[in-house]
């Protein structure tokens, strides 16, 4: 195993090769024009009330203008591995069928699959691609000496996922240990950074970060910074009324004053967690700016999953579909500068056929998604009304107003979210509700065994009740 300073010493002695590297052009054309370049940018456990300016300012300013955001995105599986192998197959979890963290999903489940993925289809287009950060569950205990199909330049975890110091990275083959203070975060964003600088054009860098999953432990310079600063609290927050909500909610307790403290104390490492990240975005988007890059550039900002934490008595939970661990943040930055906000359900595999879609490449399989692209340049373009999602006991769907949940002890909830944004008062039962619950339920019906264009649902719901 090579430590950082040998290949930094290796890089040092091979001016030509990177050079050449450097100097190289592709002159993939498609209508007369150069295909543009990609930067995903998916982050851990990052819930969209994080991605405020008093925690994230940067990413706020260089990721919210000019740029597309995605209200209403939802993940189709609430969980870290189903959700990002959905980005990289663009299928919904029923049809790739990963649908937990650890074998038989996991890892284990997507290894069959990678050989006909994003990155691959990609690569046959002509892209050169990279990937730096946290990968799919479980990769560091299977494979972590393999460098899946794909990828030109592969910099990922080979080491617990959790681990912020003192950890490994395979890159391109290598194992490399970074065990000298270096904080994962700030290393990444420096291979991102040298990706940016040396890869022929076009290109595609997934950058997919640990940060801010558990233990969310921060930087030096920002551990503590948050210290003295309260947490939000919203409405929710160890909700005091349960009685409408599910038998498995209705039996939490409400919280006592040292849970209140964890929740809090966890609230602020992860924001501290999250300031390297905020740094590293501003800086990546300078980079591509100065550059002249950033005219041909497609840059996604989202996350795999959000959390729950403290809503509905939960305390500390992914793997359930109430808005805060549901529906993540999603900024599209793109060349044509489109400043705009879009409500439409989306989901993350519709950026994954947009992906496909704008690079010309070709994807060896039926896409569950539905092209991002009309909406990357009118919000106001038709749309399907409904996007599926999932997590272990439920299954749901987001649409524009609602959000219906069925578990699978039979309970069910439903939410208008014009009215009741912190899903206080589920009126599932209710008569007045009686057709938008019939509806929603006929959708999730056909969307839970939907493939293709089927899981493109463009049926009406009905309005609220006056």
């Amino acid at each position: 195993m090579l430590d950082r300073r040998t290949i930094l010493k290796l890089a040092a002695s091979t001016p030509a090769l990177l050079s050449t590297k450097a100097g190289a052009e592709r002159a993939f054309r498609r209508g007369g024009a150069a295909l543009p370049n990609f930067i995903h940018i998916c982050v851990d456990d990052l819930r969209t009330s994080d991605v405020v300016p008093d925690i994230m300012p940067h990413v706020c300013k260089v990721m919210g203008n000019p740029s597309l955001k995605f209200a209403n995105h939802s993940v189709p599986f609430t969980l870290c591995a189903p959700s990002r192998v959905s980005i990289l197959t663009g299928l919904e979890p029923h049809n790739h069928g990963v649908l937990t963290d650890h074998a038989p999903g996991g890892y284990t489940g997507y290894e069959p699959l990678e050989g006909n993925s994003l990155p691959v289809w990609l690569t046959n287009a002509g892209y050169y691609v990279g990937h730096v950060g946290k990968f799919i569950n479980d990769y560091n205990l299977i494979a972590p000496d393999h460098v899946p199909p794909g990828y030109a330049d592969w910099r990922a975890m080979s080491c617990a996922f959790e681990l912020y110091t003192n950890f490994t990275l395979n890159e391109n083959g290598t194992q490399v240990a970074y065990d000298n203070g270096e904080y994962t975060t700030d290393v990444f964003v420096e291979k991102v950074l040298n990706f940016i600088a040396t890869a022929p054009q076009p290109f595609a860098m997934f950058f997919w970060p640990n940060c801010c999953h558990w233990p969310s432990i921060p930087a030096v310079q920002d551990a503590g910074t948050f210290a003295d600063v309260d947490m939000p609290i919203s409405p929710s927050f160890d909700e005091a009324d349960v009685s409408d909500k599910p038998r498995a909610i209705q039996k939490l307790p409400l919280f006592g004053k040292k849970q209140k403290q964890q929740i809090e104390h966890k609230w602020r490492t992860r924001a501290e967690c999250l300031q390297s990240l905020d740094r590293g975005i501003k800086t990546i988007m300078e980079t591509l700016q100065t550059g002249g890059l950033l005219s041909n550039t497609h840059v996604m900002f989202t996350s795999d999953n959000g959390l729950v934490e403290g809503e509905h008595r939960i305390q500390k939970e992914k793997n359930v579909l109430y808005e805060e661990g549901v529906t993540v943040p999603f900024y599209w930055h793109q060349p044509s500068g489109y400043n705009a906000k879009c409500t439409h359900p989306v989901s993350n595999i519709d950026a994954t056929a947009a992906m496909v879609e704008l690079s010309g490449a070709t994807a060896q399989r039926v896409l569950d998604g539905m092209s991002l692209t009309p909406l990357l340049a009118d919000v106001s373009a038709p749309w399907k009304t409904a996007a599926l999602v999932k997590s272990y006991k439920t299954d749901g769907i987001c649409t524009q107003q609602y959000r219906y949940i069925e578990w699978s002890n039979g309970d069910k909830e439903l939410y208008d979210m014009t009215i009741d944004p912190y899903q206080l008062d589920n009126k599932a039962g209710l008569s007045a509700y009686q057709d938008i619950q019939q509806a929603c339920a006929t959708a999730l019906a056909s969307l839970e065994g939907c493939a293709g264009d089927t899981c493109s649902w463009t049926g009406k719901f009905p309005p609220p009740p006056a």
